[in-house]
């Protein structure tokens, strides 16, 4: 059963939108993206990182701020859901 749940998320990770992995990286490489990103996610996509931009619609931004407050696995496995 726990190999059909991991075998279900990695799918999920998978298929996740570009950005949403690309929001992933930087906050995986640079603490203070990360830590900013799960403290205030809509800030955090709206400065981008490393002079890049985040392309992401309004809704997906919505949805990206109610993720705030989580670990980063906790943040990841919520995008995954989104």
């Amino acid at each position: 059963m726990l190999k059909a749940m991991h075998m279900h998320a990695h799918q999920d990770l998978r298929e996740m939108h570009p950005e949403y992995s690309r929001i992933l990286t930087a906050a995986v490489i640079n603490r203070k993206f990360r830590d900013m990103l799960l403290k205030d996610p809509d800030a955090a996509v709206s400065r981008g990182f490393n002079g890049e931009k985040f392309n992401l619609s309004s809704r997906e931004k919505n949805e990206l701020s109610s993720l705030k407050g989580l670990s980063l696995s906790d943040f990841a496995t919520g995008l995954a859901r989104l």
